[in-house]
């Protein structure tokens, strides 16, 4: 059977100041990539949400044109990015959150720990096992927090005490296109530029 160890190419990345940070499971299989940055499959939604919410139109779609180019967005929007897999196995090649292994988590202590100003995690998650705030309750329990993930309808909030700070944490959907079954571009547009620009008000 096929499996391959692989670790995470960026860990993260956030500008000088963000308050908050979305947070995926682990990078798509490098033949998926168009550019060498977080979210690097084209066929994702993710950068043209982030687009749309920034006011920005997108012009680069591969290269390092492409990644300067969502490194201002994510300036802009003061927002950063990590993953929760620093290291996972991938099985049958594939770059679906089921078929990732995780063998060491990102460590998201030392993440808050170096960007003070972070208050709000975002997770892009699918309802599967292997799914982003699954690997963060997980990550969580082995070092001594019990984390419950709330249940209903997205966005689904709460908070976590890490280190003595109280950190917002919203569980939205998956920006990939398996998701659009279940919720449009347009309605993605909505939930993430509230939770980024502060606004609570359930849609």
């Amino acid at each position: 059977m096929y499996q391959k160890e692989e670790k995470h190419p960026w860990n993260w990345y956030l500008p000088s100041g963000a308050k908050t940070i979305i947070i995926g499971t682990f990078p798509p299989a490098i033949r998926n990539w168009s550019y060498d940055f977080f979210y690097p499959n084209k066929n994702n939604y993710f950068w043209k949400i982030m687009a749309e919410i920034a006011g920005q139109e997108l012009r680069y779609f591969s290269g390092n044109e492409a990644v300067r180019e969502r490194k201002k967005i994510l300036n802009q929007l003061q927002t950063g990015l990590s993953d929760m897999g620093k290291t996972i196995r991938r099985t049958k090649n594939s770059s679906l959150d089921e078929n990732l292994e995780v063998v060491e988590y990102m460590d998201i202590f030392q993440l808050l720990d170096e960007n003070p100003f972070v208050n709000k995690i975002i997770f892009t998650s699918s309802s599967g096992k292997s799914s982003a705030i699954r690997w963060f309750r997980d990550y969580l329990s082995e070092k001594g927090i019990c984390y419950k993930i709330p249940k209903g309808p997205r966005p689904l909030r709460s908070q976590v005490n890490i280190n003595g700070k109280t950190i917002d944490v919203t569980l939205l959907y998956s920006t990939s296109p398996r998701a659009g079954a279940s919720v449009s571009f347009e309605k993605l547009v909505i939930l993430f530029e509230n939770e980024i620009n502060g606004r609570n008000e359930k849609e």
